[in-house]
């Protein structure tokens, strides 16, 4: 399945990569890096549809990742279990999810934001139905 889009997992935690990788691998194209730095050196040279990430990092917050995503046209999805990050997180109007999600709510959200950067149908990724609370 060479069509499968490609998502990067930027997440410091090797066991939540592990999940979510698991989680992913049956319906994308998965890869991780732990840090903004490989992050940032990834996405210079990869192409890639969706870029989930943590919002704290060990060199840096997930922010400077998720703006040059945004820049070379791929969908950001920040996630955070800290409780004063998820608070501003549901005050933005950023695609997040808020740890600890499920497996419907980490595809739902992906699909939704395929959706939301393609701005067509042809770029639709639907698993479940859309969304009503991205950090449920």
């Amino acid at each position: 399945m060479a069509n499968r889009f490609h998502i990067l997992i930027v997440e410091d935690d090797p066991l939540v990569v592990d999940v979510i990788a698991v989680s992913l691998e049956a319906l994308y194209r998965v890869c991780s890096v732990n840090t903004v730095a490989a992050a940032v050196a990834y996405l210079q040279t990869s192409h890639v549809d969706v870029v989930l990430m943590d919002t704290v990092l060990p060199d840096g917050r997930g922010t400077e990742v998720a703006r040059l995503a945004s820049d070379l046209g791929a969908a950001a999805i920040e996630m955070s279990g800290y409780p004063q990050v998820m608070d501003d997180l549901e005050r933005s109007e950023r695609v997040h999810l808020l740890k600890p999600f499920g497996v419907e709510a980490l595809l739902s959200t992906i699909g939704y934001a395929l959706h939301k950067v393609g701005g067509s149908e042809t770029r639709t990724a639907w698993h479940t139905d859309p969304p009503t609370s991205l950090g449920s």
